[in-house]
């Protein structure tokens, strides 16, 4: 899969910046959605054949799933830091528009001390980022208050974000949270919290909120995607120990990395649901296909630090005046992978064979992968 999450990771790149040779991949939002789906899937899979029946088995998986998270982005938020204040009231800085360190400076009197407690704990820690999005700030009082729509609000909240797009992580995190005592479970229960999170994103589209933040953010609509690639992983368990031929394996995934590639410009009706359709049936195969591959894994590493250090890289070359245009989206999508492949050799792995390790120290018998 790790092929497929590259792209998914440009993907957003590509919609934060610009189309590469007319190409804009997948549409971000439902990036982060496969995404999601790929997520549930894994996690399936781990908690299924790794972490299981064993003491203190939920606290080594999560502080497991924390160390793979929070250290590269820890390392991108200070040097977002680090980047906005070398060039803090800087003539050339205007190009970045209003940065986030502008933004505390320009409304540090209007925050409240629970506002301003609340947003560098969702910074440092990343949780609640989600919940930015359905918050406004009341520069009168200092208050934060609940909004359905937080581009009327002024100022944009998530503006106080110093890396914006990690709030997909906020989500992430949430779900590992739960995941423990959810895709362990029976299928049908899995299948009945999945009608469960389908039919209140249905009631919320038809109350009205059928606009950012409430189809893209909420939790309780999204989870259905977890869970849709923990069924994926139920498929797996019953193909993987079945002959299947590698020719076919083969097309599928050339056939889904084709679809994925070729998304932006190929229209035919529900394109959408037909892809989401086609990861969740494909996954199993291609994951039964490319699990043993050492340069698909690797390939696969990358995703998270392009997607988490692109904004970042992004601020570098706007303010290096790197073209604005066609460009754009190839250079940073280039400059984002080199980055990300120095900051995956110099940390990812300490860290990956740190985790490992500490996976290793489980009885063998336990681990199935």
């Amino acid at each position: 899969m790790g092929i497929i999450r590259l792209i998914l990771a440009i993907s957003v790149v590509v919609s934060h910046s610009s189309a590469i040779f007319g190409l804009k991949f997948v549409d971000a939002d439902l990036a982060v959605k496969t995404f999601y789906i790929i997520s549930g899937f894994y996690m399936s899979l781990i908690l299924n054949e790794k972490y299981v029946n064993q003491k203190h088995a939920y606290r080594l998986f999560i502080t497991n799933r924390f160390l793979r998270l929070f250290p590269i982005y820890w390392i991108i938020l200070a040097l977002t830091l680090l980047f906005f204040a070398i060039i803090y009231r800087q003539p050339n800085e205007s190009r970045l528009g209003t940065t986030c360190l502008q933004m505390y400076a320009n409304y540090f009197h209007s925050l409240g001390v629970g506002s301003f407690c609340f947003l560098i704990f969702t910074n440092v820690f990343l949780f609640f980022q989600d919940v930015v999005m359905f918050l406004g700030l009341d520069p009168a009082t200092g208050h934060l208050f609940f909004t359905t729509n937080y581009r009327t609000t002024s100022p944009e909240l998530f503006r106080f974000l110093f890396v914006p797009q990690a709030w997909t992580i906020g989500i992430e995190l949430l779900f590992y949270l739960i995941a423990p005592f959810i895709v362990r479970k029976n299928i049908k229960i899995v299948g009945g919290l999945i009608i469960v999170s389908v039919l209140l994103r249905a009631v919320l589209y038809r109350s009205g909120l059928n606009h950012d933040p409430w189809t893209y953010r909420f939790f309780p609509a999204e989870v259905a995607f977890f869970l849709i690639g923990s069924l994926s992983y139920a498929i797996y368990r019953k193909i993987r120990v079945r002959s299947l031929k590698s020719f076919f394996l083969n097309v599928l995934w050339v056939a889904v990395i084709m679809v994925s590639v070729s998304f932006s410009i190929v229209e035919f009706p529900f394109k959408r649901y037909f892809y989401l359709l086609l990861v969740f049936i494909s996954l199993p195969f291609i994951f039964h296909h490319t699990k043993k591959s050492k340069t698909d894994s690797y390939i696969g590493e990358l995703s998270y630090p392009i997607y988490i250090s692109h904004m970042f890289i992004a601020s570098v070359l706007l303010l290096l005046n790197f073209p604005t245009t066609k460009w754009l989206g190839l250079v940073l999508a280039i400059t984002t992978i080199l980055f990300s492949i120095a900051l995956n050799e110099l940390v990812g792995k300490r860290i990956e064979n740190f985790r490992q390790k500490r996976v290793r120290s489980l009885p063998q018998k336990n681990i199935a992968v």
